[in-house]
């Protein structure tokens, strides 16, 4: 009899061992988070975004396109894929700019885009221009954008290239900032 209750002790031990170890296991994997609590979280997305902005007279003063807009509460922003912004010239014409990413905080104040941004300027009259670069800061309210990275301008068989370009939509006008060279092309 004591024998067999040496059996059943050792029987027990040895299944309760690999049961605990099993249960603690569990129990920790089951208490961790499935999302890291510093991950961004969407609470909301659009698809086909549409965002007009209108000036004082009721014309269209911008408009942003985006085949998918996401909202991050946390930073209180919007994630833009390849976005497209229109903004109209005064005679007629257009800028469009075009990137692989974009970003928007909740105030509207400032897109900052990137990955191969391109704006083009389309004027009424005269050649076509295209302006490249990797980032490029646009502030809507005030018909403004800047970047200090380096810019690539091509108009016709012309080309230049500089450190920074600002923007001036309201002015019609371009500045490029610092070490500028260039190929001009006489007719």
């Amino acid at each position: 009899m004591l024998q067999s209750r040496l059996r059943l002790s050792i029987a027990l031990i040895l299944l309760l061992v690999p049961l605990l170890w099993w249960g603690f296991a569990s129990t920790r994997l089951n208490d961790e988070p499935l999302l890291d609590k510093g991950a961004a979280r969407i609470d909301f997305f659009v698809r086909k975004a549409q965002i007009t902005r209108w000036n004082q007279s009721g014309e269209m003063a911008q408009a942003l396109s985006s085949p998918l807009m996401r909202h991050y509460p946390e930073p209180g922003e919007m994630l833009l894929d390849n976005p497209t912004t229109l903004i109209p010239r005064e005679q007629s014409g257009e800028f469009r700019i075009l990137a692989q990413e974009g970003r928007m905080p909740d105030s509207q104040e400032r897109i900052v885009l990137a990955g191969d941004v391109q704006l083009h300027d389309n004027p009424p009259s005269g050649s076509a221009s295209e302006m490249l670069t990797e980032r490029l800061t646009l502030y809507p309210p005030r018909d403004y954008a800047h970047t200090d990275l380096p810019v690539r301008v091509i108009r016709g068989l012309d080309h230049m290239e500089s450190q920074g370009m600002e923007v001036f939509f309201d002015e019609q006008r371009v500045e490029l900032l610092s070490e500028v060279k260039g190929t001009y092309h006489a007719n």
